[in-house]
């Protein structure tokens, strides 16, 4: 791994640019709550996702789950760096992992959390497996 450190206005920007995208996803998850909710899956884009697979909703739930994820963590990461110079260790990366699992959890229960953080955890270990 590098020991340089980007600067300012590059991190500046990297923050910007990954917190846009953290929202973005953010903005998804709740969209599709909201449209998974029994009143109103019929007429919702979910529900049209439902009569073609119903799996199909699963998956996609899961990988925005996913985006919230790399995109909240890279987010993390920098911000921190920009503040003390210091790169994030694990503490920051686990606290995303049990924010994205309590947001999977509590939209759309347990097996899109379970999806979610499998895909997490795994993006994890291939960024520890990149650095080495």
């Amino acid at each position: 791994m590098s020991q340089d450190t980007p600067d300012k206005s590059e991190l500046m920007r990297s923050n910007i640019i990954t917190l846009v995208f953290t929202v973005i996803f953010l903005v998804l998850v709740v969209l599709f709550w909201m449209w998974s909710a029994p009143d109103v899956v019929d007429t919702s884009p979910v529900g049209a996702l439902n009569d073609i697979n119903p799996y199909v909703t699963f998956v996609i739930e899961i990988l925005v789950l996913f985006g919230v994820f790399v995109f909240g963590t890279v987010t993390v990461v920098n911000f921190r760096l920009q503040l003390t110079d210091v790169r994030a260790g694990w503490p920051e990366i686990i606290l995303m992992i049990i924010v994205v699992a309590v947001i999977a959890y509590l939209a759309f229960g347990v097996n899109a959390m379970g999806g979610a953080v499998v895909l997490s955890l795994g993006f994890v270990a291939y960024l520890y497996l990149l650095q080495e």
